[in-house]
């Protein structure tokens, strides 16, 4: 996929019902480098600074999201 085909993509599910997960900011470089290797980059947006020290990760799919919380659950222990 081009650039402009995946901003195009994310646009339309976006839109919809799309699967929202908020963490602690001090994760978003480790957070970044699992979704590089788990999931096609069309199909996920990370927002930076949502928040005070928190980033939302937005998922197109639902399983992605659970794998990814799966992941992140185990770091936070």
């Amino acid at each position: 996929m081009t650039p402009q085909d995946i901003v195009d993509y994310k646009r339309r599910w976006m839109g919809k019902n799309p699967f929202e997960t908020k963490i602690h900011s001090d994760y978003t470089s480790g957070t970044r480098v699992w979704l590089k290797d788990h999931v096609p980059k069309q199909q996920y947006h990370v927002q930076e600074h949502t928040n005070v020290y928190e980033t939302t990760v937005i998922f197109e799919d639902n399983a992605h999201q659970l794998s990814y919380l799966n992941w992140y659950g185990e770091k936070r222990a």
